[in-house]
């Protein structure tokens, strides 16, 4: 299976960290991203679907045959649409199989955590960097101590305003976790087989 990757690289000092900053900063923030993504060079990587499989079992919700629903969701609607639920459940599995295909975090490392996340304290998964050094190479972490936050979304289609308030809550959610020494992935998975992931560096 295909996917199209962009990936936007944020610098920490570019985000509002004192107490003085406007929230509204962060809307300002995802618009650049958002202009990135729209205009940004897209990397095509190759997954291997039957990764898809042991990957649905870390997915936070009981969907029976998860995988078998990813030829709809990616591009190939036949009429049928998707709750939340399980267009949510499709994006936890796609990123974690990326991780797994592009950095070789093992999934068995991976601890999913959205079902606490509606608290609006944490994200859906993090990661040990140092484990992995394509990860520790890509994150341009020289000691591997750090922890690289996870966040996912997705949805069939692309409306911008609601992706650019998602971008800006993702933001302060992963910043009260990642700042000052740690890293952030922002993913968002769209039904075209477009997938964005935002990369907060400190």
């Amino acid at each position: 299976m295909k996917v199209k990757l962009t990936w936007i690289y944020v610098p920490s000092d570019l985000l509002p960290h004192d107490e003085k900053d406007d929230d509204n900063d962060m809307e300002v923030i995802a618009d650049g991203i958002l202009e990135e993504f729209e205009k940004g060079e897209k990397e095509d990587l190759e997954i291997d679907e039957r990764i898809l499989i042991p990957a649905s079992i870390l997915s936070s919700r009981i969907i029976e045959d998860l995988p078998s629903n990813l030829s709809y969701f990616l591009g190939r609607w036949g009429g049928k649409y998707y709750s939340g639920d399980i267009s949510g459940a499709l994006g936890e599995i796609i990123v974690y199989t990326i991780l797994e295909e592009k950095f070789g975090v093992k999934l068995l490392d991976i601890l999913p955590l959205r079902e606490v996340k509606f608290m609006g304290m944490i994200t859906d998964t993090f990661i040990h960097v140092g484990k992995y050094e394509k990860l520790k190479e890509f994150l341009g972490d020289k000691d591997g101590k750090s922890l690289l936050f996870v966040n996912v979304r997705s949805s069939v289609k692309f409306d911008k305003a609601i992706v650019r308030k998602n971008i800006a809550r993702d933001l302060i959610t992963s910043e009260s976790l990642r700042y000052p020494d740690n890293y952030s992935l922002l993913s968002y998975v769209f039904g075209d087989g477009n997938i964005m992931m935002v990369v907060v560096r400190p």
